[in-house]
Order: C-alpha cells, then structure tokens, then sequence
C-alpha cells in the first residue's frame, strides 16, 4: 500500500490500528534501559547519556534519535506487524518482532546522523565526526523489551 507516514503520532496511531485487530496488551520499550549500566568513564548511566544525547543540555546541543529513529523505520515496522499478522503469531511475538524493527531503525539512524554536526574540539578529542557515536556503547545499547504493562516514564 501506498502509506506515507510523517510523525511519531503517525506512526503510533498507524501501528495502534493494526495492532487493535489483535486485542494485545503488550508494549515494546525501546531504547536505552537502565540495564544497559554505566558510561565507562563517568559517573552516569547510558540512558542518561542517551538523554542528553537527545535533549541537550548547556554544552550539548540536542540531536534527538530515539522518535526520529523510530519514525524513519515506520513503514518496516508496520510491515513487520502485518506479516506476524499474516503469519499467525501472538500479540507478543508480533510485538516482540516490531520492537526489533524498531531497534534497527534507531541504530541506523544514530549512525547516519549528521547534524548538528559536533565542534571541532570535539571532532579532534574523538577522532570522529559522527555526533552520536564515539564508543558505539550508547547505540549498542539500544534494545527492545516486551512488558505487558504501560511504561510510566520516556518518550511516548
């Protein structure tokens, strides 16, 4: 089909309708959870990095990745609620697997991030001019995990 979809609100009302046939009370948390630990260096957790990351702070400006990311995967992850549709899977596989779409969306998108691009000091200290990844810790530590309960805390 033919499906342009701008927006998170898009996506998530796109998926809700489909989802909706399955009458599932299943959701798929995707990014950075406090599981992933701490920052190698420093004194904070990698979601917390990640938030930064997205949001900015007084030094860093914010290049938000984990809505944009799952936006630009949109028709992949809709594709992939249809087939498990299609294929006669659960609600919790099916959303298992769009949560693992959505995860791969993300990564891509952290790593083709381009702008706004990072100071030269920075550039210079990282050896790298990618904003989002200097490690690859906080991009490999974005993962997908089926709940049955709403989250209470994130980026809806």
């Amino acid at each position: 089909s033919g499906m342009k979809i701008t927006g998170l609100q898009q996506v998530q009302e796109a998926l809700n309708k489909e989802i909706s046939k399955l009458k599932s009370s299943h959701y798929a948390l995707v990014g950075i959870h406090e599981s992933a630990g701490m920052v190698k260096k420093g004194q904070m957790t990698v979601a917390t990095l990640g938030a930064i990351q997205h949001f900015g702070n007084d030094h860093i400006p914010p290049r938000p990745w984990l809505d944009k990311g799952v936006e630009a995967g949109a028709k992949e992850i809709i594709a992939t609620v249809r087939e498990g549709i299609a294929d006669g899977l659960d609600s919790r596989q099916i959303i298992d697997r769009a949560g693992n779409e959505a995860v791969a969306a993300v990564k891509d998108y952290i790593f083709d991030l381009k702008n706004p691009p990072n100071a030269p000091s920075t550039i210079k200290r990282k050896g790298s001019s990618n904003p989002l990844i200097d490690t690859g810790n906080m991009r490999a530590s974005v993962v997908s995990k089926v709940v049955r309960k709403k989250p209470q805390e994130g980026i809806e």
